[in-house]
Formats: structure tokens, C-alpha cells, sequence
């Protein structure tokens, strides 16, 4: 899901895509997690490149347990970018 948001009066676009997670036993939870992105541009269809794929401090992709995490984190993050 994209969604637009306005942070300190500019346009944003904000993405959350689940990330599943293979598990040797499939009851072990979470099965799922959550990845975010965000646009400075409005994204076209099927342009992923413009965006900016939250990450952890070693580099690596920042997991979340659910979209609302992500949203939430992501719009601090930008809100110090713009």
C-alpha cells in the first residue's frame, strides 16, 4: 500500500510490503513481517526506484511487525529528512 501524507507542508508517499518469513515450523509466529519505503516524488507504477527502504543500523532491511509499526516509524523518519 502506498499512501500520501503532507510532513512539514511537503508531499510524501509512504509504502508498506509484507515480508514473509519462511519458518521451519509454521506456528512459530510472526510468519509475517513489514518493510517501509518512502517517496520524496510520487511514485509511479511499478517505479521502485525513486524510494527509500527504511534499514537497521547494521544496513540491513528494518523488519516490522505490522503496518501500523512501519507507518508510525517511517513518518518520524521522514519528518527529520524534509
Amino acid at each position: 500500500m502506498v499512501e500520501k501524507h503532507s510532513i512539514h507542508g511537503k508531499d510524501v508517499w509512504l509504502k508498506v510490503d509484507p515480508h514473509p518469513v519462511e519458518r521451519s515450523n509454521p506456528h512459530i509466529i510472526p510468519t509475517e513481517y513489514f518493510t517501509a519505503t518512502y517517496y520524496l516524488e510520487e511514485p509511479l507504477t511499478g517505479d521502485e526506484e525513486n524510494g527509500e527502504l527504511i534499514k537497521d543500523e547494521e544496513g540491513e532491511v528494518k523488519l516490522f511487525e505490522s503496518p501500523v509499526a512501519a507507518l508510525a516509524f517511517v513518518q518520524k523518519k521522514v519528518e527529520k529528512v524534509v
